[in-house]
């Protein structure tokens, strides 16, 4: 039986890596007791996959989980069971079983949502963004381990909403995400530093995912 879990990455726990974070639940089912499956062959696995990797450092309360389990357990009982033994900074936020029209996490996943904090309150920031909307596209350098490639990311911005902050300007966007198209967060406030003419540094931006959605005939729903 196929089981899909939500969970949060938070506080320390945003350091450490995506091999970290699997052997952090690799080790928690075996603690709880889960009877997960195991892949076939001289090295069995357990049978989990996760929809997208986050990025290091980056907290989120929207990450999910694929795990196949030998027999059928209550969800409630799998996550009471992993909150148990979880580290500190890891969540079990919900479980529910695969109904037969259910999908990998990984293969539906095409959306992300994200809260971004920019380091200074930009006035007037709802009103610039309309105004870049109207370019016929939003150009920027995209580099990957092999070349640097100049690539129009619009059309990956589904979204950007100004948020309430007193001291710095706070949006929510939701943008691409997945194995067909996926845009990092950090390219997308790049551009808009690069449309204000500010300059961008990485250390002074806060990111948070907030959610992963799948598109259901035009609507994007939480996975």
């Amino acid at each position: 039986m196929r089981y899909r879990i939500k969970f949060s990455k938070v506080g320390k726990m945003r350091f450490i890596g995506h091999l970290d974070l699997l052997k952090v639940f690799q080790r928690a089912i075996k603690r709880g007791e889960i009877p997960v499956s195991y892949s076939k062959g001289f090295n069995p696995h357990q049978l989990m996959g996760f929809a997208i990797p986050l990025p290091l450092g980056m907290a989120s309360v929207g990450e999910y989980l694929d795990i196949e389990i030998d027999g059928e357990i209550s969800p409630n009982k799998i996550m009471s069971s992993l909150n148990d033994v979880m580290p500190e900074g890891i969540q079990i936020l919900d479980v529910r079983q695969f109904t037969k029209d259910d999908r990998s996490c990984a293969t539906v996943l095409e959306a992300a949502l994200y809260e971004i904090l920019l380091d200074d309150k930009i006035i007037d920031f709802s009103e610039m963004i309309k105004n870049m909307f109207l370019q016929n596209s939003f150009e920027i350098e995209k580099i990957s381990k092999r070349k640097t490639k100049v690539a129009d990311i619009k059309p990956d911005i589904f979204s950007i909403e100004e948020i309430s902050n007193d001291k710095f300007t706070a949006f929510r966007t939701i943008i691409s995400a997945g194995s067909q198209r996926n845009l990092k967060p950090e390219l997308l406030v790049k551009y808009i530093y690069k449309y204000m003419g500010k300059e961008y540094e990485f250390l002074k931006v806060k990111y948070k995912r907030i959610e992963l959605f799948k598109n259901d005939n035009g609507r994007f729903l939480p996975l």
